[in-house]
């Protein structure tokens, strides 16, 4: 601690003895309703990082660790960090969930005779602190259960100095005899979300690569959830992962390219100097305006996916469908599409060589019990408990693994801290445990599950989150597992359903999706597109799209046009009048294919049912390649529209159809008719005329009898 001076040590002594009169209440005892409230507002913002032991000791001291900064806009002088406990512990779990919604200004200990002083803070400026107590000195009771515990922020401003704390920090410690220590061990299973929404711009690469750049920087989230995970060590833990997170890091780390029409290598991640983006003007560790990272981002990145990777390879693993869609919401209105996330999560899955078990985990911890049995086949559900302790964390439902998680412990500890802070997560664990033990009753396993955007904190180490769980009469665990049939009825309140995602999201995505579909069947060679794009139009019905449904729209529309106009580079040409002199003849087209890559297109024909057109099979065209063909064609006398449709040979349209006339008329056929009775009348005409020519001249050539000349 440090040393105070004089001036501050007096009034710290004042601020001491005043303290018991403004009215101090005490821990367990503590009614909310008629506690003293203090001002909501602080003007000194105080963090908890550290507290070692995790545990009350029966001899030793504790030691409280954090900073103090001061957010207001005057000077604040003569800082002093002071700490509080209460003096009755909280033994029932009831009575912790109770006290971890107590008001941050609800007063609920005593203040020791210690503190160190941080001395002057200007506006904006920060002060670490460290406090020793020795345990002898805390005004606990000492029966078992668990405490408050935590520090006040006292200055002094313009308007002087009093007993009223100028910023507060506080959490719980728990307590146990050694033999309750020995009596039980609970269970508990932390389950760690990779979660992150991952939106597509109008070319399929990420649309705020520098989103993307923080999140995988040394000291991003992301970054930091492999870190925490890292020092879990052996210990048991789960993760909930979402695949479309390691693809969104790895095209990151390739340069963050456009959607390709050729097929993913899966060893980019490695990286090499082919993959490696060009040095940009962006500064190290960022994106240029083009969203193209720096190469020391993108090789963070790169390394980001291995050891995410090989983290997710060493747990256990949940998986979620591909890019986290509102599971209800498709389960409700587009089943087909929820089937192809959970198919495209397992197919990426598996790419990674990773092995993970389907689940539904809504972030909410709701889902509709009407909907079950249209989740994809072998989901597993992990949902919340909602409070209601009663309920068994394992079950089973319709054939499905059940699991619960707590919703009292997964909140964390009491304001102000941030609830799911390491530290007041480990300490919230730690009573929730305590609170147990103490009531002697069945042990019931608790199963935390965490924001779907949980960030550590910059301070995550100094929680000593595994370490300082591990106790005697905790153990961390897998997730519990059997259990009996689910006989409750699942929670799903109103709010829940009109939180679902809407219509226009359904129909964007829909659209890309099959837009997606249709351009990978064109393509003769193996490709990604359709995987592609199927994971860019589950970020229109994402969870995360809830908060922005307009904005994912847009970028889901701006995609499946762009899809669409790759579509049109496919086309037909021809004549727009073509004539038939008969009933039958022959039209020519030609197939156009002005993509880079081999396509195979057949031809559909929309007409009336008096005009029969053969097409043939379809045709393989290489890169701008085009090929003309002569089909068939029967038809009857008059003027026909018919339309040419390129297609895939699955038969979906692509590019812009071709319409021309057909004219087919009977003079033709008259008119060889005449020429042919003219032909043939001709030809009986010169064939009488010779016949008549060849009995003339043997009538002149006949010898004349001598006799009938003699006088």
């Amino acid at each position: 601690m440090r040393t105070a001076s004089p001036t501050t040590r007096v009034l710290a002594v004042v601020a001491l003895l005043v303290a018991p009169l403004v009215g101090v209440a005490l821990g367990g005892a503590t009614d909310p309703a008629v506690a003293v409230e203090e001002p909501a507002a602080t003007p000194l913002t105080v963090r908890l990082d550290s507290m070692s032991p995790a545990v009350l000791p029966r001899r030793g001291s504790i030691t409280l660790e954090g900073s103090v900064s001061n957010d207001s806009e005057e000077d604040w002088d003569d800082v002093n960090v002071t700490p509080f406990s209460s003096t009755t512990p909280l033994t029932t779990r009831e009575d912790l969930a109770l006290a971890a919604q107590t008001p941050e200004q609800t007063t609920v200990g005593e203040r020791l005779d210690v503190f160190d002083a941080v001395g002057d803070l200007g506006p904006g400026e920060s002060a670490d602190f460290a406090v020793r107590v020795p345990v002898g000195e805390l005004p606990i009771s000492g029966d078992p259960g668990a405490y408050w515990i935590g520090v006040h922020a006292l200055g002094t401003d313009a308007a002087g100095r009093d007993a009223v704390a100028d910023g507060r920090a506080r959490t719980f410690v728990p307590l146990l005899t050694p033999r309750q220590a020995r009596s039980a061990s609970v269970p508990v299973s932390l389950v760690l979300p990779l979660r992150q929404a991952a939106r597509r711009a109008a070319d399929g690469s990420l649309d705020d690569p520098q989103q993307w750049v923080d999140l995988s920087a040394e000291e991003g989230r992301l970054t930091r959830l492999a870190d925490l995970a890292a020092t879990a060590g052996d210990r048991p833990l789960t993760w909930l992962a979402d695949p479309a997170v390691l693809d969104a890091l790895s095209d990151l780390g390739r340069g963050n390219p456009p959607v390709s029409l050729e097929t993913r290598s899966e060893g980019s991640d490695e990286g090499s100097e082919e993959d490696d983006p060009e040095e940009s003007p962006a500064p190290s560790g960022g994106s240029d305006a083009a969203g193209v990272p720096d190469g020391a981002a993108a090789e963070r990145a790169r390394a980001l996916v291995q050891r995410l990777r090989d983290e997710l390879d060493s747990r256990d693993l949940l998986t979620l469908p591909y890019a986290d869609p509102d599971a209800a919401a498709l389960a409700r209105r587009r089943p087909p599409l929820l089937a192809r996330a959970a198919t495209l999560s397992e197919r990426r899955t598996a790419a990674r060589d990773l092995v993970g078990r389907a689940v539904v985990a809504p972030p909410g911890g709701f889902f509709d019990p009407e909907l079950v049995e249209a989740l994809p086949e072998d989901e597993d559900l992990l949902l919340s408990d909602q409070g209601e302790l009663a309920l068994s964390p394992a079950s089973t439902l319709d054939g499905r693994r059940l699991t619960l998680a707590d919703a009292r412990t997964s909140a964390g500890g009491p304001a102000p801290v941030s609830g799911t802070d390491p530290l007041a997560l480990r300490q919230r664990v730690l009573a929730e445990a305590a609170t147990q033990v103490v009531a002697g009753d069945e042990v019931r396993p608790i199963v935390v599950t965490l924001p779907q955007r949980w960030d550590p904190g910059a301070a995550w180490r100094e929680a000593d989150l595994f370490d300082g769980l591990d106790t005697g009469w905790v153990r961390f665990a897998a997730l519990p597992s059997g259990g009996t049939a689910y006989d409750g009825q699942l929670p799903y309140p109103r709010s829940q359903r009109a939180a679902e995602i809407g219509t226009d999201n359904l129909r964007a995505a829909v659209e890309l999706a099959a837009a997606g579909r249709t351009l990978s069947d064109l393509l003769t060679g193996e490709d990604d597109v359709s995987d592609d794009l199927l994971g860019a139009s589950l970020q229109a019905v994402s969870y995360s799209a809830r908060r922005l449904p307009r904005l994912n729209v847009e970028r889901t529309d701006a995609l499946a046009a762009a899809a669409r106009g790759e579509l049109a580079r496919v086309r037909v040409t021809g004549n727009d009048l073509v004539s038939l002199s008969s009933g039958s003849g022959d039209v020519t087209v030609t197939v156009v294919n002005d993509l880079e890559q081999p396509v195979t297109v057949g031809l559909r024909v929309e007409t009336d049912a008096e005009v029969e057109i053969d097409t043939g099979e379809a045709v393989q065209l290489g890169p701008g390649q085009r090929s003309t063909a002569r089909l068939p064609v029967r038809s009857s006398d008059g003027v026909h529209e018919v339309t040419m449709q390129p297609v895939t040979s699955d038969g979906a349209a692509v590019g812009e159809p071709f319409t021309f006339s057909l004219r087919t008329s009977e003079v033709g056929r008259v008119i060889w008719v005449v020429i042919a009775a003219g032909g043939v009348l001709l030809a009986v005409m010169i064939a009488r005329r010779v016949v008549l020519r060849l009995r003339s001249r043997h009538r002149r050539e006949r010898p004349t009898d001598p006799a009938k000349d003699v006088p």
